[in-house]
This record gives structure tokens, sequence and C-alpha cells, in this order.
């Protein structure tokens, strides 16, 4: 009687990890008529889903667009994934810079930037999308004016919006006058573009010595930065992270040093937990140097009280054994290459943290044809890690996704993963390798740690994910840009 029960507990597990990894594939209809290659979903409305091709890969980890050109197009697709319309952005004006794409409160605006030689100004405009008629509207609006200087001042406009989604803020990093260094300039807006409030923020560092790390705009307006500086010492070994916070109440950013005794903070990330009204950091830390890890590092900011708790967790020796086959230091007690990728809030207080190993190697050669030097680039992106945290800092569980994605200038745009966060559930879609044909796996892993790979599509369906330009678009389904015997399309994956 015990040997039946416990084969019918063992069904029922059986029967719910099947149930949470059975994947379904859903593809577009392909726009044949579209050459570009590469494409990232940007939002969803009622309507369905919108999506930006361009002939240019863009950064595969930020949010930031940061496209290179603007020979781009957006489309619409119904839900079933036919298309809708087709738009060739073409900006009012042919030099403008376009700085990113987002959705605010159901409308879309292109953000993009322009040169006033009259003025040496950089002005960041706003030019809304009719999305029922697939063209951009005539008048755009001026948001920002920044003085604006060829030779010491190209940077761009971060943008980020509020978790509500009813804010949205700039900022913009430029000289601060004739010492030349470096102001952080904020401005705060409603989602129907009107001006909350502007100040600028002179510091005391140069350009390039003051390195923004991330940038959280709050429900309540007020900006969270997490910087670091870059002393150009090799044997730096600690980052000197900060968190500023910036307020309209406030003239000057409030600076909080991050540090921690004895240990060397590298690759700090943070998120705004609204719901728990605190910053939440967490990062790898080492023992030795600013470049391996030794275990993980988490704070908390109470904004109310404006108090710390701050903990380290060291990786444990039997996680570390799951890496005798790959580069350690310090006696196997510390990883290298791995990097944080994104934190996710849990219910209560705690986080999970992903991080992920990739690196780039570099060749040059000199060729004799063209007589000239010609440099390679090849991205390496391996494991994912993943940790969920309990709200006092320790470690509950640890899970590795384990893939070896390796390509030759392609600006990684097929390497690395997507994932969907779900209610008690969380699923990472990926290529196994970086091919033609090449396997796609799902990787799923429950809030107790119970996690399940999968295969979803065979070398012989010739798939290629994008997963930089991937979105969730429910509860449990990815919309992901992909490759189909080499041709541009979308594929729906439901799980």
């Amino acid at each position: 009687m015990k040997r039946i029960f416990l084969l019918f507990v063992v069904l029922i597990i059986s029967g719910l990890l099947h149930k949470s990894m059975s994947q379904q594939l859903t593809f577009a209809n392909t726009d044949k008529s579209f050459k570009r290659m590469y494409s990232k979903v940007i939002g969803q409305n009622e309507q369905g889903y919108f999506i930006l091709k361009s002939n240019y890969p863009f950064n595969n980890k930020q949010n930031q667009l940061r496209l290179r050109d603007n020979n781009i197009a957006i489309s619409l697709l119904n839900k079933n994934l036919s298309l809708v319309w087709n738009l060739n952005v073409q900006l009012p004006d042919p030099t403008a810079d376009i700085q990113d794409i987002q959705f605010l409160s159901d409308s879309l605006f292109l953000f993009y930037t322009t040169i006033n030689k009259v003025n040496s100004s950089s002005d960041l405009y706003a030019i809304k999308l009719d999305i029922k008629k697939g063209e951009l509207n005539a008048a755009p609006t001026k948001l920002v004016s920044i003085a604006f200087d060829r030779k010491s001042n190209r940077g761009v406009y971060y943008i980020q919006q509020s978790k509500n989604g009813k804010l949205f803020s700039t900022m913009y990093k430029q000289p601060a006058g004739e010492n030349d260094k470096m102001a952080i300039d904020v401005h705060v807006f409603q989602s129907d573009l009107n001006l909350v409030w502007h100040q600028n923020y002179p510091t005391e560092f140069f350009d390039g010595v003051l390195l923004l790390n991330d940038f959280k705009l709050g429900n309540d307006s007020a900006l969270y930065f997490l910087t670091s500086l870059d002393l150009g010492k090799k044997t730096l070994r600690n980052r000197n992270f900060n968190l500023s916070i910036a307020s309209p109440t406030s003239a000057t950013l409030l600076n909080i040093p991050i540090n921690q005794d004895k240990l060397f903070l590298n690759d700090l990330h943070m998120e705004i937990d609204e719901l728990n009204g605190k910053v939440v950091l967490a990062g790898f830390y080492s023992e030795m140097n600013s470049t391996s890890s030794a275990g993980i590092f988490t704070a908390n900011f109470l904004v109310d009280s404006q108090k710390w708790t701050k903990n380290t967790e060291s990786f444990k020796a039997k996680f570390l054994n799951e890496f005798v086959a790959e580069r350690t230091v310090n006696r196997g007690t510390e990883l290298i290459n791995y990097f944080i990728d994104r934190l996710v809030l849990r219910s209560d207080g705690g986080i999970i943290l992903v991080a992920e190993s990739n690196y780039v190697t570099e060749s040059t050669n000199y060729n004799s044809y063209y007589q000239m030097y010609t440099t390679s680039y090849t991205y390496h992106y391996d494991n994912v890690l993943l940790f969920s945290i309990h709200p006092n800092g320790k470690i509950d569980w640890e899970q590795i996704i384990r893939k070896n994605q390796v390509s030759d200038d392609d600006a990684a745009f097929y390497s690395s993963y997507t994932m969907a966060v779900d209610a008690d559930r969380i699923y990472f879609v990926y290529n196994k390798s970086i091919k033609k044909a090449s396997e796609l796996a799902a990787f799923s892993v429950s809030n107790k740690g119970l996690s399940d790979e999968k295969i979803i599509a065979k070398e012989n369906e010739n798939i290629l994910l994008m997963p930089a330009g991937a979105k969730q678009i429910t509860a449990d389904q990815l919309l992901v840009p992909c490759l189909v015997k080499s041709k541009l399309n979308l594929v729906r994956v439901s799980f």
C-alpha cells in the first residue's frame, strides 16, 4: 500500500512538471517584403503587438534601445499574429538620433534628439504614433534642451518609467562648467508629457570616472541612481558604489556610500520594492578583487527611515563543486565571468537573482588583399545562475541552467535567454547553440526551486531565437523574434 501511495505521489509530481513545461509554439505570418534582420517586441494593447525592426542590432543587455541609425520600421500584429500595418519611420529631422521607443499610458512614443547648431544644444523630442493608422503625428513635443559641446559631450538620454506607468524621467550627464566636471540633469514628466519637476546636479567627477550602473524612477517621482567610480587604477579592489537619490524637494543629491568591510563589491543591481517601501540592491562580492565572485551581497534601503540592512552569503562548497570543469580562482572558491542580469522581486520582500556567464574575445588579422587589419569578435554566453534569496539575505535555493553559446561578429543578438515570470514559476527560453539549425530549450523553476528543462524545437526545424528582442505578453506567454529558415519571424511560446 505504501509503494502504491509513493508511486501515486511521483505520478502527480511528474504530471505537474509536465504540465508546467508543455509548450506550444505559434508563428506569425512572415512579412516577406521586409529585409531588416533584427527585431524587438516594444509593446502591446488590445489591438495587438507592436514590433520594431532594424538593420542593426541593439544592446541585448539593456532595455534602452540605443539604435545605431534611423533605418527602422514599426509593425502592428493582431492577436492572431497577422500583420495589420507597417510603418517605415521617417522622423521630421533626417539627422535625428532615436534614443528610445516606449509605451506611455497606452500610447506609443518615439524619443529622438537633434543638434541645434544655433543654440549649441542637444534637444530631446517625443513624437506620438497614431496606433490606428500606423502614422507619426505631425507635431513633436520638445521635452529637454541641454547645452551641447561636440568635443566633451557625446552622451545619450536615459529614459525610465515608473512601475505604475504614470511617470517617466530623462537623465543626461553633461559638463558642469569650465572645469568639465560632470553634472546629472534630471527631468520627470507625467505620461501625458507634462513636466513634473527638473533639477541639475553638479558632481565632483569628470566624464568617464562617474559610471551609471542602474537608474530607477519611483512611483513618488524620486529618482534612484546606482553609481560607481572608475579611477583608472588596475589594482583597484573596490568600485566605490554609491546610491544617490534625487527628489523634487531637494536641490542636492542625497549620496549614500555602499561599502562592505574587507569585501570587494562588484556588479551591483537594484530594484524599487514599492510594496515594501524599500530599495533592494544585490550583487556579487569577492575576497580577492573586483572581477571574481565568492558570494552574494544584499542590501535593503528603507525609504521612510533611510536605514540600511545588509547581508553577505558565501557560495557553498556543494554549489561550487558544480563548476569543477570551469575556470575558477582562489582554489576554486570564486567564480569568474558571471554578471548579474536582473533582480525579480519576491512578494515576501526577498528576491530572485539572475546572473549569466558572458565574455568577449577578439582577434586581429592582416588582410593582404585589402591591405588592412580586421578585428573579429567572438561572444561567449554560458551558464545562467539563479538564486532565491530570503528577505534576511540567506539563500533559499540555487539553480544552474547549462548552456554554451558561441558566436562571431553578431553583437550576441542570438545569445543569452529570455524569461517570463508567473505567480509561482519562472520560465527561460534560449537557443542551445548559435547556428542556423539550433535546438530550442525551455527551463522552468518553481518558487520552491524545483526545475525542469525541455527541448521545444529540434535542429531540423531551423529556428534561431533573438532573445534580446523578446517580451513577456501574458503570465505564461513570451513573444520572441526569430529566424525561421533564415527569414525574419516571430514565435509565441505558451507554457
